[in-house]
């Protein structure tokens, strides 16, 4: 995670254990790109139910949480 003007810039790394792990799977189910994807889809889920907006990097290799977060409905943030 890092901090850019806009809010954080959340980006990750493949492991080497990982992208074995990926290697073995891909016959079977995803590959390293869709495994990505997968985790990318999952953390954008869970910051926007959390009330966060984020955006894709434009080379989609990361998300950019904005720094302004908005509550769901009915709650007060406290």
């Amino acid at each position: 995670m890092t901090e850019v003007s806009a809010g954080a810039l959340v980006s990750w790394t493949a492991s080497d254990g990982f992208t074995a792990l990926a290697r073995d799977q891909a016959g079977r189910a995803a590959s390293n790109d869709s495994m990505r994807m997968i985790v990318q889809t999952a953390v954008t889920g869970l910051l926007v139910q959390l009330g966060h907006t984020v955006t894709d990097t434009p080379d989609g290799g990361g998300l950019v949480v904005l720094a302004e977060a908005v509550l769901p409905r009915g709650d007060t943030g406290s």
